[in-house]
């Protein structure tokens, strides 16, 4: 964690397995306000389970998990599920337009407030999608515009923690630098997040610093 910043996200000691078999053990990962923190290792390592993990999707085979202080069983599950929230690289489309998939979560108790429309109007914007793209079925994006909405959805709930799979494997040159923008403007205002990428160049680029799944935290 870098000197001088709030604790957001505490990883300890947690450890993940498939099965019988161990895929990440023992991982102490500490996040604080500001900071995008790449996550490496090799394939089938355990980074996006790992993730599942953090979101509260899936048990841990040990460990703790505190966000600003606070284990999951203190927060309850939803409201720790709408703060430390998982955008998965493979996004599913809910039916409906893709206004309807922004405004679904908004729905739910958890979600604070009605569905800001203008801001995601100006998020559709800033993530490189064409405006037509509001009222289009889901059902009918491409890969790389599925992704995005996705991320689009996670912006407008404003968790205190991204959980980033993969988030621009599917995206172009200017998607992928207007998506990294965008996410450093975030946690220039407080936010953070944990991001898997294969992309060492990436990596490098856009985090602050880098943990390795099979060896701890590198930074």
């Amino acid at each position: 964690m870098l000197a001088g910043t709030e604790s957001v996200l505490e990883v300890r000691q947690v450890s993940v397995s498939l099965g019988e078999r161990a895929r990440v053990a023992g991982l102490d990962v500490c996040i604080g306000a500001g900071e995008l923190v790449a996550l490496r290792g090799p394939s089938g390592a355990g980074k996006s389970s790992l993730l599942r993990v953090v979101a509260g999707l899936d048990d841990p085979r040990a460990g703790e998990l505190r966000c600003r202080g606070r284990s999951p069983k203190e927060t309850g599950w939803p409201q720790w599920r709408r703060r430390v929230l998982l955008c998965a690289q493979r996004a599913a489309a809910l039916p409906g337009s893709v206004r309807d998939n922004l405004a679904h979560a908004f729905a739910y108790a958890c979600a604070s407030g009605a569905f800001p429309e203008a801001r995601a109007r100006e998020l559709v914007a800033r993530l490189k999608l064409a405006s037509g793209v509001w009222g289009q079925t889901a059902e009918t994006l491409s890969e790389g515009e599925l992704q995005r909405v996705a991320l689009l959805r996670a912006l407008l709930l404003e968790p205190d923690v991204f959980l980033l799979d993969e988030p621009t494997s599917a995206l172009d040159p200017d998607a992928t630098r207007a998506v990294e923008e965008l996410l450093r403007e975030v946690a220039g205002e407080g936010g953070c997040a944990l991001i898997v990428t294969h992309d060492p160049a990436q990596a490098e680029r856009w985090c602050d610093r880098s943990v390795d799944v099979s060896i701890g935290d590198r930074s």
